[in-house]
């Protein structure tokens, strides 16, 4: 069996530095544009997607937010309130929607969930969920002040 062997010369001169340096200029141009491109999809995917608001510590309080601009009222019940429907209702919505309450909780671990319009039960999705034992789930924070 033959075999082939090709080899190369290189040639220190002019023209194939400037090869070179042509060839590096457009390898490190393709690499910051493709790093550039990427870096701007994902700054544009973070600016298009839900930005939640969680809940905040305030003097009086803690203070919890949820978006739901077609509602005509939203609840918060959680372990705070005993699961109470009626007992802290939110106010709102604002120009964008948010509705928000401020409850006067000490530091501890609570779950909750937004009762929608008296019907439609709703996860906090600006924090974790944790299961419910009973097949759903509750959101779930944690205070510490």
């Amino acid at each position: 069996m033959q075999q082939f062997v090709i080899k190369f010369k290189h040639n220190n001169s002019n023209l194939d530095k400037r090869g070179f340096q042509l060839i590096h200029a457009y390898k490190n141009f393709f690499i910051k544009s493709v790093t550039g491109f990427a870096l701007f999809i994902v700054i544009f995917l973070y600016g298009c997607s839900p930005q939640y608001l969680k809940p905040t510590i305030v003097e009086g309080g803690v203070r919890f937010y949820v978006k739901s601009p077609d509602a005509k009222k939203v609840a918060i019940v959680g372990s705070f309130n005993q699961w109470d429907k009626d007992k802290d209702a939110l106010s709102g919505p604002d120009g964008d929607g948010i509705w928000s309450i401020t409850l006067p909780l000490k530091d501890g671990r609570y779950e909750y969930l937004f009762l929608i319009d008296g019907e439609k039960w709703m996860l906090d999705p600006s924090v974790p969920s944790v299961e419910d034992g009973m097949g759903g789930r509750n959101s779930v924070v944690y205070i510490k002040k």
